[in-house]
C-alpha cells in the first residue's frame, strides 16, 4: 500500500509514526516483516489483517501488535485512505515470531490517545509518556483471541456496519448482510468481540466523530446527521456517556493539543 509516514516521537525504546496509507484496489500487500516489534493504533480508515492463518478485520476500534520478523499481510476494506499510528520498539525488545496480538479499544481510550499523538507532533508532550499511555489504554480495551479465525458472519456483519458509516440499518438488515440470522449472529457478535452490535455501532461512530473533531468540524448538528444518530442532543448524550465530556470540550481539547498548548 502506498503510504506517507510522519516522524513525531523517537525516544526512550519507541518510535512513533503517524502513516497515512492511500486509497488502493482492494487486494492483498506483499508480505510485510516488521524490523522490530510494532502496535498500530486506530485512526480512520479500515483494513484486513492476514498473519499466521488468521483473517482479522482492523476497524477504527482496533488496534494490533505484530512481533518481530513475523509475515503478516494487509489489504484496505474501504475505498477511503486510512490513517493510523505505529509505535516501533527497538529491535530485540520483544519475542520474535510471536502471534499477532489484537485489541477493541473503547472511545474514551482513542480520544486520550489522539490527544497524545498531537501534542507529541506539536511538541507539548513527552515521548517518555508514551509507554504510560499505551498501557492505559490497552488495559481498558478487550483483548481479542489471537490466531483464532473470526466467524464469517461476525466479520460480514462488522464489514457492512463499516460500508454504511452513518446508516441506520435494522438487525435484520444487518443479519441478512451477514448471511445469517438475527438471534446466531448477537449472540456470535458479542462472543467475539464482548459487546453486542448495537454497542459496536455506537462506538464506530464515536471514532469517526473524534477523527472530524480533530479536523475541526464545527457544525456539532451536521455531524450528528451524518453519523445516523436521530438528533444533536442524542449524539451529545451518548458521546458523554462513553467519553465523560461533550463533543464540543473534546473538540475544544484536541485543537489546544494540536497547537500545543
Amino acid at each position: 500500500m502506498p503510504q506517507d509516514r510522519k516522524l513525531i516521537a523517537d525516544g526512550s525504546g519507541l518510535r512513533v509514526e503517524r502513516v497515512r496509507s492511500h486509497a488502493t484496489a482492494p487486494q492483498w500487500s506483499p508480505v510485510y516483516r516488521a524490523p522490530s516489534r510494532r502496535l498500530v493504533l486506530p485512526g480512520s480508515g479500515a483494513a484486513r489483517l492476514r498473519c499466521a492463518g488468521s483473517d482479522l478485520l482492523i476497524d477504527t476500534l482496533t488496534a494490533f501488535r505484530v512481533g518481530q520478523d513475523l509475515a503478516y499481510q494487509l489489504r484496505p476494506e474501504l475505498p477511503d485512505e486510512r490513517d493510523s499510528v505505529v509505535v516501533s520498539e527497538a529491535p530485540g525488545a520483544g519475542v520474535a515470531q510471536e502471534l499477532a496480538q489484537a485489541w477493541l479499544l473503547p472511545p474514551a481510550a482513542l480520544y486520550r490517545l489522539r490527544l497524545h499523538w498531537l501534542a507529541l507532533q506539536a511538541g507539548g508532550a513527552q515521548a517518555q509518556a508514551t509507554a504510560q499511555v499505551l498501557g492505559q489504554a490497552l488495559h481498558s480495551a478487550v483483548a481479542l483471541a489471537s490466531g483464532v479465525q473470526q466467524a464469517r458472519p461476525v466479520l460480514r456483519a462488522r464489514s457492512f456496519l463499516l460500508s454504511q458509516a452513518g446508516g441506520r440499518a435494522t438487525l435484520q438488515e444487518v443479519a441478512d448482510a451477514a448471511c445469517s440470522s438475527p438471534f446466531h449472529l448477537a449472540r456470535s457478535f458479542r462472543r467475539a468481540l464482548g459487546l453486542g452490535l448495537h454497542q459496536y455501532r455506537q462506538r464506530l461512530r464515536l471514532a469517526t466523530a473524534l477523527a472530524w473533531l480533530e479536523e475541526g468540524e464545527r457544525d456539532l448538528a451536521d455531524l450528528a446527521h451524518e453519523l445516523g444518530f436521530c438528533s444533536q442532543s442524542h449524539f451529545g448524550e451518548v458521546f458523554r456517556r462513553e467519553l465523560g465530556l461533550s463533543p464540543a470540550r473534546a473538540r475544544v481539547a484536541l485543537a489546544r493539543a494540536t497547537a500545543g498548548i
